[in-house]
């Protein structure tokens, strides 16, 4: 409300009375002190007059004494109510309030200059332009990449669909006839690619042919003999030295090692072969614990382990948000999933967490009605015994393209970005043994049946 606590900088709706103004500046008063004699001065103007030799009041000549001069509060009350125009007058503001309201009035005043709220560009602007400033402005705003539908600041978007975007489309180091394909399938697709080089598969039996994924086929065809003699030959060898390496352990031989070296490596081979069927059976096992943890009733209940890393992980941008397990509102119904920031995104980032619903392609969704409609309630458990849950609900809104059908893998995520302070968060029970728990119920009263 002070300038350098020297003077108001405020308009006045009327002309102070001379009672109000100071006998050095002629200005309102600031901090008002009151001499002995009974003139009143600002702090500011009455600490230069008492600091030079024998003061004296200036409009009488009387000596000033520094333990004479009081604090004139009733004076201080009687400005505080004068009426002012706002301090944003010039940029189209016309409120009038008192000196008092003024810092009230100035922390909600659309007029009011204030910095961007996401604290990286320098930019200022009056408070009723910050939508506008965050939506289309701001280089830092939050955008969402249109393959992916990752959200992310502006100044990241090009990058991110350079380098690391997995539905970013790219084109084949081999120039095959796929011209373009998501960057996600890419690794993939080189095994598959008519046009990458590769070796026999029987090359492990003595075959040194290399080639063109294309041309593989013929090779093997043409070849099936002499590669089934390689096998035989190969096999031959190993059991002689298999037969070999007994004899030696029985005679105790110290050669022994070198047989078994070989046959190490032999082993090795096989070992290899186990390895191809163990990630197999862990890429099953990962299925298996998908469909024992999925809900087909409409309620996810998330529960999220290591939280103190989880968070400080979001916190060093290294994972900035989680998916949760897909859910389901039936057999045939739609498939969805949460996402959660434990450090916050957008306006929570940094202070809350942010909680988000997913709509995810699913299996059955030609015979689903669009856009989805069920109302969607999140929740944080509370784990104490009064289990205050907190939660929010809301309706999808029909045209938004988060409820539409999914043309990708999932839609853009939609929900509270302030959805609970990380202050009540981690000082109320939400937090058990490091974990905490998330629950999204999706109404299904009103589903048909598909």
């Amino acid at each position: 409300m002070i300038i350098n606590e020297l003077y108001f900088k405020d308009h006045f709706v009327l002309t102070p009375e001379a009672k109000y103004c100071c006998e050095t500046c002629r200005l309102v008063l600031c901090q008002a002190r009151q001499t002995e004699c009974g003139h009143r001065f600002c702090q500011s103007c009455i600490n230069d007059i008492l600091s030079h030799p024998n003061p004296v009041c200036p409009a009488d000549m009387e000596p000033l004494f520094k333990d004479k001069i009081f604090r004139d509060v009733c004076c201080h009350r009687e400005i505080m109510a004068l009426k002012v125009y706002c301090r944003s007058e010039a940029n189209g503001c016309q409120e009038q309030m008192s000196l008092q309201q003024i810092p009230d009035h100035l922390n909600v005043c659309p007029f009011f200059e204030v910095p961007c709220p996401l604290g990286k560009c320098k930019e200022r602007m009056m408070r009723k332009e910050i939508p506008d400033h965050l939506s289309w402005k701001c280089k830092h705003r939050e955008s969402s990449c249109e393959f992916c539908m990752t959200k992310m600041p502006l100044t990241d978007l090009q990058k991110h669909k350079e380098t690391v975007c997995p539905a970013f489309p790219v084109s084949c180091p081999n120039h095959c006839s796929f011209s373009s394909l998501p960057r996600s399938e890419l690794s993939s697709h080189q095994n598959d690619c008519p046009k990458a080089q590769v070796s026999c598969q029987f090359h492990r039996y003595g075959c040194t042919f290399k080639g063109l994924n294309q041309d593989m086929r013929q090779h093997e065809s043409t070849l099936a003999a002499e590669h089934l003699r390689m096998m035989a030959n190969r096999n031959s060898s190993l059991e002689n030295k298999v037969i070999i390496a007994t004899r030696l352990r029985q005679h105790g031989r110290g050669n022994i090692h070198i047989f078994a070296a070989s046959l190490e490596n032999q082993l090795k081979r096989h070992d290899e072969m186990l390895s191809v069927h163990e990630i197999r059976l862990a890429d099953m096992d990962l299925r298996f614990q998908v469909l024992e943890t999925a809900s087909y009733n409409g309620t996810l209940i998330w529960k999220i382990r290591d939280y103190k890393r989880r968070k400080q992980e979001a916190v060093g941008a290294k994972t900035l948000s989680l998916y949760s397990q897909p859910f389901y509102t039936g057999y045939f119904g739609y498939k969805m999933c949460a996402r959660v920031y434990l450090n916050g995104d957008g306006m929570g980032k940094g202070t809350h967490l942010s909680l988000f619903f997913v709509v995810m392609r699913g299996e059955y969704d030609a015979l689903l009605p669009w856009p989805f409609k069920q109302k969607v309630t999140l929740m944080l458990m509370d784990q104490g015994p009064s289990r205050k849950h907190l939660g929010d609900a809301f309706k999808p809104d029909p045209n938004s393209s988060s409820f539409r059908r999914p043309a990708a893998e999932m839609n853009i995520a939609s929900g509270c970005p302030l959805f609970v302070s990380q202050t009540v968060l981690e000082t109320g029970s939400y937090i058990k043994d490091d974990t905490i728990f998330i629950k999204v119920t999706v109404d299904t009263s009103d589903l048909p049946d598909p």
